[in-house]
């Protein structure tokens, strides 16, 4: 029996998760003479298998920014991956945290855990904002 969930009004299960991300945390690591610099790790290092979709339609708000005199548009995409939590069981991936996905960088908006049942995390991701 293959456990499904809604996603953007489609249904999703683990035989889904096609595409691999590698999600980055930003650690602190000393330099050698006292101090830190701030630095990129990947997190699991092998990345997680996910399902990776384009926002589209009516989801893709504030898809565009004025930067100097010139517009910039912000790509939209979502990831689900099998739920992580930190100790208190709220999702181990924060706003805080970037994706690698195919060499292109995606900040992370939001990590929900969709239907509270602690088995997918929904990452909303923005390419073209930094992290």
């Amino acid at each position: 029996m293959t456990m499904t969930t809604k996603f953007c009004d489609q249904k999703y299960s683990a035989g889904m998760m096609r595409d691999r991300i590698v999600i980055e945390k930003k650690t602190l690591v000393a330099d050698g003479i006292g101090g830190y610099t701030e630095t990129w790790v990947a997190d699991p290092p092998n990345g997680v298998p996910c399902i990776w979709k384009p926002v589209v339609g009516i989801y893709q708000f504030n898809a565009e920014t004025t930067v100097g005199q010139r517009l910039v548009e912000f790509n939209r995409f979502r990831a689900v991956i099998r739920f992580r939590g930190d100790s208190y069981g709220a999702p181990y991936y924060t706003a805080g945290d970037r994706v690698l996905h195919k060499g292109r960088y995606y900040a992370i908006e939001s990590a929900i855990d969709p239907d509270g049942l602690m088995d997918w995390i929904e990452l909303a991701l923005v390419e073209g904002k930094s992290s």
